[in-house]
């Protein structure tokens, strides 16, 4: 049994209550999960292409600079050093070109989604290559760990049919805003 299908047993217990919402055509199925509502908590000026850094260091300095760029109360050196504690702690390479690195700081007011495609894939941890990154930073203290949901759903939509071929043909912040809705 791959990786993949045992987190798909995990999480997709044999309930259909539980379902995704995405504007993806690409991915079938039932469209809404009132949990993980990524409008909530992604916008499109954190979604960047195109993205060009040499390795997995110098991609979550650029997340944390995007970070504060975007707000400028957020403390880029303190989310960059929980990047990197996290990392050390736990890989967050998930396999098939994605990542998903995640932060919890005090500066952070409310929970944030960042995604960055890159121009050409990174080494993440131990030979494997990184395309995609998808970030969450997380308020801290945080409210009833309300970024688990979020984690879930993209762990679910990254097994969803299609999911993967529309977020590595999308071209643009807007295209893969649309893919996660």
């Amino acid at each position: 049994m791959s990786f993949w299908q045992k987190v798909g047993d995990f999480l997709n217990p044999s309930s259909s209550s539980q379902t995704i919402r995405t504007n993806d055509q690409n991915v079938t199925g039932p469209q809404k999960d009132p949990m993980s509502d990524f409008s909530q908590i992604l916008d499109v000026k954190n979604i960047v292409v195109d993205v060009d850094v040499k390795s997995r260091d110098e991609l979550l300095k650029y997340l944390s600079n995007l970070a504060q760029t975007n707000d400028k109360s957020i403390d880029a050196e303190a989310i960059y050093g929980k990047y990197l504690v996290r990392e050390n702690d736990a890989a967050t390479d998930l396999g098939d070109g994605i990542a998903v690195p995640h932060a919890q700081d005090k500066s952070v007011a409310s929970l944030t989604m960042l995604i960055v495609k890159l121009k050409q894939p990174i080494i993440w941890d131990k030979n494997n290559s990184v395309q995609t990154v998808i970030s969450l930073l997380i308020p801290d203290p945080e409210k009833n760990y309300q970024h688990v949901p979020y984690l879930s759903t993209v762990a679910r939509l990254l097994l969803k049919k299609g999911f993967l071929h529309s977020l590595a043909r999308a071209k643009t912040s807007d295209e893969i805003k649309k893919i996660f809705g």
